[in-house]
Protein backbone atom coordinates (compact mmCIF):
# COMPACT_ATOMS: atom_id res chain seq x y z
CA UNK A 1 0.00 0.00 0.00
CA UNK A 2 2.73 2.21 0.93
CA UNK A 3 4.56 1.79 -2.52
CA UNK A 4 1.44 2.09 -4.68
CA UNK A 5 0.63 5.40 -2.75
CA UNK A 6 4.38 6.64 -3.40
CA UNK A 7 3.43 5.71 -7.09
CA UNK A 8 0.48 7.63 -7.05
CA UNK A 9 2.10 10.65 -5.16
CA UNK A 10 4.81 10.96 -8.41
CA UNK A 11 2.17 10.02 -11.30
CA UNK A 12 0.33 13.28 -9.29
CA UNK A 13 3.26 15.29 -9.43
CA UNK A 14 4.17 14.53 -12.68
CA UNK A 15 0.22 15.01 -14.41
CA UNK A 16 0.61 18.57 -12.22
CA UNK A 17 3.83 19.52 -14.03
CA UNK A 18 2.69 18.54 -17.28
CA UNK A 19 5.29 15.94 -17.52
CA UNK A 20 3.19 13.05 -19.61
CA UNK A 21 6.16 10.70 -20.53
CA UNK A 22 7.11 10.71 -16.88
CA UNK A 23 3.69 9.72 -15.53
CA UNK A 24 4.03 7.53 -18.47
CA UNK A 25 6.63 5.73 -17.25
CA UNK A 26 5.61 5.47 -13.29
CA UNK A 27 2.09 3.92 -14.65
CA UNK A 28 3.58 1.15 -17.08
CA UNK A 29 6.44 0.48 -14.86
CA UNK A 30 5.13 1.09 -11.16
CA UNK A 31 1.51 1.71 -11.09
CA UNK A 32 1.18 -1.66 -13.43
CA UNK A 33 3.15 -3.52 -10.77
CA UNK A 34 2.09 -1.83 -7.25
CA UNK A 35 -1.85 -0.69 -7.95
CA UNK A 36 -4.84 -2.36 -8.44
CA UNK A 37 -5.65 -2.79 -12.32
CA UNK A 38 -8.70 -0.29 -12.22
CA UNK A 39 -6.31 2.31 -11.40
CA UNK A 40 -3.72 1.63 -13.80
CA UNK A 41 -6.84 1.82 -16.38
CA UNK A 42 -7.82 5.28 -14.53
CA UNK A 43 -4.67 6.78 -14.75
CA UNK A 44 -3.49 5.28 -18.71
CA UNK A 45 -6.72 6.99 -19.27
CA UNK A 46 -5.43 10.47 -18.09
CA UNK A 47 -2.85 10.53 -19.99
CA UNK A 48 -4.78 9.70 -23.46
CA UNK A 49 -5.21 12.13 -26.04
CA UNK A 50 -7.34 10.02 -28.07
CA UNK A 51 -11.35 10.64 -26.57
CA UNK A 52 -12.21 7.51 -27.37
CA UNK A 53 -9.53 5.67 -26.06
CA UNK A 54 -10.13 7.49 -23.01
CA UNK A 55 -13.58 6.36 -22.63
CA UNK A 56 -12.79 2.54 -23.56
CA UNK A 57 -10.24 3.00 -20.53
CA UNK A 58 -12.30 4.51 -17.94
CA UNK A 59 -14.73 2.46 -18.79
CA UNK A 60 -12.05 -0.86 -18.23
CA UNK A 61 -11.82 0.75 -14.70
CA UNK A 62 -15.81 0.94 -13.83
CA UNK A 63 -15.91 -2.26 -14.81
CA UNK A 64 -13.49 -3.70 -12.42
CA UNK A 65 -14.62 -1.00 -9.67
CA UNK A 66 -18.74 -0.59 -10.57
CA UNK A 67 -18.43 2.64 -7.43
CA UNK A 68 -15.45 4.38 -9.34
CA UNK A 69 -16.83 7.54 -8.32
CA UNK A 70 -13.90 9.14 -10.26
CA UNK A 71 -13.96 7.07 -13.42
CA UNK A 72 -17.49 7.83 -14.17
CA UNK A 73 -17.19 11.56 -13.38
CA UNK A 74 -14.07 11.98 -15.84
CA UNK A 75 -15.71 9.34 -18.14
CA UNK A 76 -18.70 11.81 -18.10
CA UNK A 77 -16.55 14.73 -19.28
CA UNK A 78 -15.24 12.57 -22.02
CA UNK A 79 -18.89 11.84 -23.11
CA UNK A 80 -19.57 15.53 -22.83
CA UNK A 81 -16.52 16.26 -25.83
CA UNK A 82 -17.96 13.50 -27.49
CA UNK A 83 -21.71 15.31 -27.32
CA UNK A 84 -22.65 12.03 -26.52
CA UNK A 85 -24.98 13.63 -23.80
CA UNK A 86 -27.11 11.17 -22.66
CA UNK A 87 -24.24 8.93 -21.97
CA UNK A 88 -22.75 12.07 -19.92
CA UNK A 89 -26.12 12.56 -17.87
CA UNK A 90 -26.04 8.75 -16.99
CA UNK A 91 -22.40 8.98 -15.52
CA UNK A 92 -23.55 11.93 -13.71
CA UNK A 93 -26.14 10.66 -12.27
CA UNK A 94 -24.32 7.40 -11.41
CA UNK A 95 -21.71 9.75 -9.12
CA UNK A 96 -24.10 11.47 -8.01
CA UNK A 97 -26.06 8.03 -6.80
CA UNK A 98 -22.61 6.90 -5.33
CA UNK A 99 -21.97 10.18 -3.88
CA UNK A 100 -24.75 12.72 -3.35
CA UNK A 101 -22.82 15.43 -1.97
CA UNK A 102 -20.25 15.61 -4.93
CA UNK A 103 -20.60 19.27 -6.20
CA UNK A 104 -18.20 18.44 -8.72
CA UNK A 105 -20.53 15.82 -10.13
CA UNK A 106 -23.80 18.56 -10.13
CA UNK A 107 -21.70 21.02 -11.50
CA UNK A 108 -20.33 18.50 -14.43
CA UNK A 109 -23.67 17.27 -14.97
CA UNK A 110 -25.33 21.40 -15.23
CA UNK A 111 -22.15 21.73 -17.99
CA UNK A 112 -23.99 18.90 -19.76
CA UNK A 113 -26.95 20.20 -19.09
CA UNK A 114 -25.87 24.01 -20.45
CA UNK A 115 -25.26 22.31 -24.17
CA UNK A 116 -27.99 20.23 -24.62
CA UNK A 117 -29.51 24.15 -24.05
CA UNK A 118 -31.86 22.72 -20.90
CA UNK A 119 -31.01 26.24 -19.07
CA UNK A 120 -33.34 25.31 -16.16
CA UNK A 121 -32.04 22.14 -15.51
CA UNK A 122 -27.89 23.58 -15.19
CA UNK A 123 -28.66 26.57 -13.11
CA UNK A 124 -30.29 23.72 -11.11
CA UNK A 125 -27.20 21.73 -11.19
CA UNK A 126 -24.81 24.45 -10.29
CA UNK A 127 -26.89 25.81 -7.71
CA UNK A 128 -26.89 22.18 -6.44
CA UNK A 129 -23.09 22.42 -6.19
CA UNK A 130 -22.68 26.10 -4.83
CA UNK A 131 -24.69 24.79 -1.71
CA UNK A 132 -22.96 21.80 -1.55
CA UNK A 133 -19.74 24.05 -1.99
CA UNK A 134 -20.48 27.96 -1.61
CA UNK A 135 -16.49 28.97 -2.52
CA UNK A 136 -16.16 26.43 -5.37
CA UNK A 137 -15.14 28.45 -7.66
CA UNK A 138 -15.86 26.67 -11.06
CA UNK A 139 -19.51 26.38 -10.08
CA UNK A 140 -20.19 29.61 -9.43
CA UNK A 141 -18.27 31.14 -13.32
CA UNK A 142 -20.46 28.50 -14.66
CA UNK A 143 -23.45 29.52 -13.09
CA UNK A 144 -22.63 33.58 -13.87
CA UNK A 145 -22.06 32.80 -17.73
CA UNK A 146 -25.56 31.25 -17.75
CA UNK A 147 -26.86 33.74 -16.12
CA UNK A 148 -25.43 36.24 -18.31
CA UNK A 149 -26.20 34.42 -22.24
CA UNK A 150 -29.31 33.22 -20.80
CA UNK A 151 -32.67 34.86 -19.81
CA UNK A 152 -33.44 31.77 -17.13
CA UNK A 153 -34.72 32.78 -13.69
CA UNK A 154 -32.91 31.58 -10.47
CA UNK A 155 -34.36 30.12 -7.64
CA UNK A 156 -36.39 32.14 -5.81
CA UNK A 157 -34.57 31.10 -2.17
CA UNK A 158 -31.05 30.54 -3.29
CA UNK A 159 -29.78 33.48 -1.60
CA UNK A 160 -31.18 32.48 1.51
CA UNK A 161 -29.39 29.25 1.05
CA UNK A 162 -26.33 30.27 -0.07
CA UNK A 163 -25.69 32.45 2.33
CA UNK A 164 -26.97 29.68 5.29
CA UNK A 165 -24.19 27.20 3.58
CA UNK A 166 -21.50 29.29 3.48
CA UNK A 167 -22.05 30.18 7.08
CA UNK A 168 -22.29 26.90 8.40
CA UNK A 169 -18.95 25.85 6.44
CA UNK A 170 -17.64 28.82 8.25
CA UNK A 171 -18.84 27.87 11.66
CA UNK A 172 -17.06 24.28 11.04
CA UNK A 173 -13.98 25.83 9.91
CA UNK A 174 -13.57 28.22 12.74
CA UNK A 175 -14.29 31.41 10.78
CA UNK A 176 -16.14 33.24 13.18
CA UNK A 177 -16.33 36.51 11.77
CA UNK A 178 -16.83 35.62 8.48
CA UNK A 179 -20.14 32.96 9.75
CA UNK A 180 -21.77 35.89 11.66
CA UNK A 181 -21.57 38.05 8.31
CA UNK A 182 -23.12 35.36 6.18
CA UNK A 183 -25.70 34.35 9.10
CA UNK A 184 -27.00 37.75 8.97
CA UNK A 185 -27.00 37.88 5.63
CA UNK A 186 -29.43 34.88 5.71
CA UNK A 187 -31.38 36.70 7.98
CA UNK A 188 -32.02 39.97 5.45
CA UNK A 189 -33.65 37.30 3.46
CA UNK A 190 -35.76 35.57 5.85
CA UNK A 191 -36.12 36.77 9.27
CA UNK A 192 -37.13 33.31 10.85
CA UNK A 193 -34.75 31.55 10.14
CA UNK A 194 -34.17 29.07 12.81
CA UNK A 195 -31.12 27.42 11.74
CA UNK A 196 -29.63 30.63 11.15
CA UNK A 197 -30.14 31.90 14.75
CA UNK A 198 -29.22 28.20 15.93
CA UNK A 199 -26.06 28.62 14.39
CA UNK A 200 -25.04 32.05 15.51
CA UNK A 201 -25.46 31.01 18.87
CA UNK A 202 -23.36 28.35 18.29
CA UNK A 203 -20.69 31.24 17.02
CA UNK A 204 -21.31 33.02 20.43
CA UNK A 205 -20.96 29.95 22.26
CA UNK A 206 -17.26 29.03 20.82
CA UNK A 207 -16.73 32.79 21.67
CA UNK A 208 -17.81 32.30 25.37
CA UNK A 209 -20.35 34.95 24.86
CA UNK A 210 -22.63 33.73 26.72
CA UNK A 211 -25.35 36.77 26.75
CA UNK A 212 -25.55 36.67 22.83
CA UNK A 213 -25.20 32.83 22.41
CA UNK A 214 -28.11 32.46 24.86
CA UNK A 215 -30.29 35.08 22.51
CA UNK A 216 -29.83 33.21 19.65
CA UNK A 217 -30.41 29.72 20.78
CA UNK A 218 -33.73 31.27 22.50
CA UNK A 219 -34.72 33.06 19.36
CA UNK A 220 -33.92 29.42 17.28
CA UNK A 221 -36.24 27.72 19.62
CA UNK A 222 -38.81 30.74 19.22
CA UNK A 223 -39.59 30.24 16.11
CA UNK A 224 -38.78 26.05 15.77
CA UNK A 225 -39.68 24.97 19.15
CA UNK A 226 -38.80 21.41 17.87
CA UNK A 227 -35.08 22.19 18.10
CA UNK A 228 -33.30 19.35 19.98
CA UNK A 229 -29.91 20.43 19.81
CA UNK A 230 -30.78 24.14 20.21
CA UNK A 231 -32.23 22.74 23.73
CA UNK A 232 -29.11 21.13 24.41
CA UNK A 233 -26.78 24.16 23.81
CA UNK A 234 -28.99 26.46 25.67
CA UNK A 235 -28.40 23.73 28.70
CA UNK A 236 -25.10 23.47 28.01
CA UNK A 237 -24.41 27.14 28.31
CA UNK A 238 -26.20 27.93 31.54
CA UNK A 239 -25.45 24.68 33.08
CA UNK A 240 -23.30 25.92 36.19
CA UNK A 241 -25.15 29.11 36.10
CA UNK A 242 -28.70 28.04 36.34
CA UNK A 243 -29.02 24.11 36.34
CA UNK A 244 -32.39 24.52 36.78
CA UNK A 245 -32.79 25.96 34.10
CA UNK A 246 -30.79 23.69 32.01
CA UNK A 247 -32.22 20.62 33.41
CA UNK A 248 -35.59 21.72 31.25
CA UNK A 249 -33.90 22.24 28.34
CA UNK A 250 -31.91 18.93 28.24
CA UNK A 251 -35.41 17.46 29.70
CA UNK A 252 -37.04 19.01 26.17
CA UNK A 253 -34.18 17.91 24.25
CA UNK A 254 -34.50 14.33 24.91
CA UNK A 255 -38.55 14.83 24.98
CA UNK A 256 -38.03 15.36 21.25
CA UNK A 257 -35.18 13.05 20.99
CA UNK A 258 -35.35 9.75 22.38
CA UNK A 259 -31.77 8.22 21.71
CA UNK A 260 -30.41 11.72 22.63
CA UNK A 261 -27.36 10.68 24.88
CA UNK A 262 -25.31 13.64 25.50
CA UNK A 263 -28.62 14.91 27.13
CA UNK A 264 -29.99 11.87 29.32
CA UNK A 265 -26.24 12.41 31.15
CA UNK A 266 -26.51 16.00 31.55
CA UNK A 267 -29.22 15.35 33.10
CA UNK A 268 -28.01 12.75 35.12
CA UNK A 269 -25.37 14.97 36.20
CA UNK A 270 -27.75 17.71 37.49
CA UNK A 271 -29.63 15.35 39.47
CA UNK A 272 -26.41 13.83 40.87
CA UNK A 273 -25.88 17.45 42.08
CA UNK A 274 -29.41 18.24 43.39
CA UNK A 275 -28.93 14.89 45.39
CA UNK A 276 -31.96 12.98 43.09
CA UNK A 277 -29.80 9.81 42.82
CA UNK A 278 -32.20 7.63 42.17
CA UNK A 279 -33.81 9.68 39.30
CA UNK A 280 -29.92 9.96 37.72
CA UNK A 281 -29.63 6.55 37.97
CA UNK A 282 -32.36 6.04 36.22
CA UNK A 283 -31.37 8.32 33.21
CA UNK A 284 -27.60 6.59 32.91
CA UNK A 285 -29.68 3.25 32.74
CA UNK A 286 -31.01 4.92 29.61
CA UNK A 287 -27.84 5.84 28.40
CA UNK A 288 -26.62 2.45 28.67
CA UNK A 289 -29.59 0.79 27.39
CA UNK A 290 -28.94 2.55 24.45
CA UNK A 291 -24.98 2.47 24.22
CA UNK A 292 -23.86 -1.04 26.49
CA UNK A 293 -20.10 0.77 25.76
CA UNK A 294 -20.87 4.58 27.87
CA UNK A 295 -18.08 4.32 29.47
CA UNK A 296 -18.92 8.11 31.34
CA UNK A 297 -22.21 6.72 32.04
CA UNK A 298 -21.22 3.45 33.89
CA UNK A 299 -18.21 5.37 35.67
CA UNK A 300 -20.89 8.24 36.88
CA UNK A 301 -23.67 5.58 37.84
CA UNK A 302 -21.08 3.62 40.03
CA UNK A 303 -20.20 6.70 41.37
CA UNK A 304 -23.32 7.38 42.71
CA UNK A 305 -23.80 3.76 44.12
CA UNK A 306 -20.65 3.46 45.78
CA UNK A 307 -20.47 7.17 47.71
CA UNK A 308 -23.99 8.52 47.45
CA UNK A 309 -26.53 5.51 47.78
CA UNK A 310 -24.40 3.12 49.36
CA UNK A 311 -25.89 1.60 52.48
Amino acid sequence: MKDKNKVIKKINNALNANDIESARRFIENDLKRFGTNEEYYFYLALITENLEKKRELYSEAIALKPDFLDAYINRGLVNNELQDYEKSIEDYNKAIELDSKCALAYNNRGYTKYRQKDFQGALEDYNKAILLSPKFKMAIDNKANLVSEVCVADDKDFSEKYYLSLGIKEVNSGNFTEAVKSLNEVLKYNSKSDLAYFYKGIVYHSLNKVKEAFENYSKAIEINKKMPDAYFNRGQLIMKTNPKGALDDFVSAVALDGKFIDAYYSIAVIQKEMKQYEDAIKNLDKIIELEPQAVNAKALKKLILNKYMKG
